[in-house]
């Protein structure tokens, strides 16, 4: 299998490339921090091929995509995993600042979609997996951006699954709740409280569990769907959020 993860140099694309990579595939890794992306290179030796790259640069994410397609003749798995995520206020979130967390979460996704489409179209049998958030779902205050992104980046599933189905194209949506990542950690430097002894927060690891069993088709009934992972602490709250949303697309993973 080929492999494409976006910001694979941390958190859960690397947990993501690592597993890829043991089960025995070959993982392309892109990311900006080109010294991360080293020394996982070093780590998992030749199965992981570090391509840094800004991914909200359109056309050198393109060159570096096409370039991977031809080099390798084929993608079996696109992980769109590089996002990033700040708490603004309404009145905060300028267009700017919308528009950058926009150009990460969906244009960039968009664009890794619409270049490797022809490649993963003309090879069958591939899996295209968007990584959201809960946040689509129910944010806390202060995504307006955020949560607007990772919910526009949903529905780029449904249709890229939608459009692939005649050619073997599958795609999904990953919607972690808290994951204890670099990210989580610079937003919430106190952390999330356990509540009634349950965790509050998931590991990267738990998060590339699911990717790897979408990779080897065990989700493919699931297509086109949000695969919901809210922490232990957090399944409660997320079970009664779709008894009332009935027909919201979601199911649980857990």
């Amino acid at each position: 299998m080929i492999a494409i993860v976006t910001g694979a140099s941390t958190g859960i694309g690397a947990a993501v490339a690592k597993q890829l990579v043991k089960a025995g595939h070959t993982v392309v890794g892109i990311a900006r921090n080109t010294e991360k992306l080293a020394a996982l290179a070093r780590a998992l030796g030749d199965g992981f091929l570090p391509h840094p790259c800004d991914v909200t640069d359109a056309q050198v994410f393109s060159a570096v995509l096409r370039q991977v397609a031809d080099d390798l003749g084929r993608v079996d798995l696109l992980v769109n995993n590089a996002g990033s995520a700040k708490v603004l206020s309404i009145g905060e979130t300028t267009p700017a600042e919308f528009r950058a967390m926009h150009e990460l979460n969906v244009v960039a996704p968009a664009n890794a979609i619409h270049t490797l489409w022809s490649t993963m179209c003309r090879h069958g049998d591939a899996r295209i997996v968007n990584m959201s958030s809960l946040a689509q779902l129910d944010p806390f205050p202060g995504f307006f951006a955020y949560a607007s992104a990772k919910s526009a980046l949903h529905l780029l599933t449904v249709v890229a699954n939608a459009e692939g189905e005649a050619h073997g194209v599958r795609a999904f949506t990953v919607a972690p709740g808290v994951v204890d990542t670099p990210l989580h950690r610079s937003l919430m430097p106190d952390g999330i409280k356990p509540v009634d002894g349950l965790s509050s927060t998931l590991l990267p690891n738990e998060v590339a569990d699911v990717v790897v069993a979408i990779a080897q088709g065990r989700h493919d009934a699931r297509a086109g769907r949000v695969l919901a992972m809210p922490a232990p602490a957090a399944v409660t709250a997320l079970r009664r959020w779709i008894i009332e949303h009935p027909g919201g697309g979601v199911e649980l993973v857990i």
